[in-house]
Order: structure tokens, then C-alpha cells, then sequence
């Protein structure tokens, strides 16, 4: 099937996104993407220098795509939610989630709506605090969401883990099925 130049970027973007989806996003590279989408590694580099500009596309898409589903984390009751809705992302797209928080050697400075949106993610979780201890300094708040940021990656690898294990234990079990009750439990409660 033969794609017009305005729609190419996107195809290609596309045909990335579903390798990446398939495995991790180091295998994908730029004659494979080009071979499925029909066309020439030359028509490829002329919608993306190189492969880290790919990697970015892909990583504001799942960007993008993980702030579709967030609620306000302003909210008190929603709080959880929207790590609930993080660690979700994380599980459903594991590949995509690795290329989104790895170290991949993008210097995201280069992509400003890349680094907006990556931004975004972690300030949700800073206003989140600032609900639920009004009164705290900038130092106790960065501390307490760095500290959230870092329970809800680190569930996710825990939880990804416990999918590849043949016995998982009744504790993780309730807690991907309870996500929202146990962010509660674990968070400020």
C-alpha cells in the first residue's frame, strides 16, 4: 500500500509503535521501519534525522497517550487514581513504558513538547501532594513526590516481574487487582 508524504511521518511512527509494542524498543531500527512501511531508508531520514528524533515521536505518543486516561490529581479521592492509572500504563505497555522512562540517551531538551509532557506526568504528582500536606515546604514536597514516583516505577517492575513468575504471591496478586485501595493504604493513609 503506497502512503502519501503528508502521511508517511505518522505510518512510520505507527509501524514503530507496534514493534515496540511486540518487543523492546531496542529493536527497533530504521531499515526495519522503512521495509514494513513500503519505502526507502532515504523517504525515512527525510521525517527523522536519526533514530533517537524516532524514539522521541514514539515516547510523545505514550506520553500522550498515558495523559489521555489522567484524572485530576488535584482532587483528594482521585489521587490514587492517578497513579492507579500510571502503573495500568506501565503494565500494559511495557515496552513503550521502558522507552518513556529508561535511560535511553535522548536528551529530551531537544523535544520541547516531549519534555513538557514528561513533565507533566511528575508535577500531577507534586500538586497531588500539596492537597494532602498544604503546609509542607518545596523541600518536603519534592521529597514526598519523589518518594510516590518512585513506589509507583517501582511497583510496576515488581508487578511485570510477577507476571513472568509461574507462582505469584497472593499479596501481589490482590495488589494489581486493588491498585487504587492500595495506593490509598500506602500513600497518605
Amino acid at each position: 500500500m503506497a502512503y502519501h508524504k503528508e502521511n508517511l511521518k505518522e505510518r512510520l511512527i505507527e509501524i514503530a509503535w507496534e514493534i515496540c509494542k511486540e518487543g523492546s524498543w531496542r529493536s527497533i531500527n530504521m531499515r526495519l521501519v522503512a521495509e514494513k512501511a513500503g519505502v526507502s531508508t532515504t523517504a525515512f531520514y527525510r521525517h527523522f534525522k536519526n533514530k533517537d528524533d524516532l524514539k522521541a515521536a514514539l515516547m510523545l505518543r505514550g506520553f500522550q497517550l498515558l495523559s489521555e486516561g489522567i484524572e485530576d490529581p488535584n482532587i483528594e479521592d482521585k489521587f490514587s487514581a492517578y497513579g492507579a492509572h500510571t502503573i495500568k500504563f506501565g503494565l500494559e505497555h511495557p515496552y513503550i513504558y521502558d522507552l518513556m522512562f529508561e535511560n535511553n540517551n535522548i536528551n529530551i531538551s531537544h523535544y520541547p513538547e516531549l519534555e513538557a509532557i514528561s513533565d507533566f506526568s511528575f508535577s500531577g504528582i507534586v500538586k497531588g501532594v500539596q492537597i494532602f500536606i498544604p503546609d509542607a515546604s518545596e523541600k518536603e514536597l519534592m521529597i514526598k513526590a519523589i518518594n510516590i514516583w518512585a513506589s509507583i516505577h517501582g511497583l510496576i517492575g515488581i508487578l511485570r516481574r510477577a507476571r513472568l513468575q509461574t507462582i505469584k504471591t497472593k499479596e501481589l496478586e490482590w495488589i494489581e487487582n486493588n491498585l487504587e485501595e492500595y495506593l490509598k493504604m500506602t500513600t497518605f493513609r
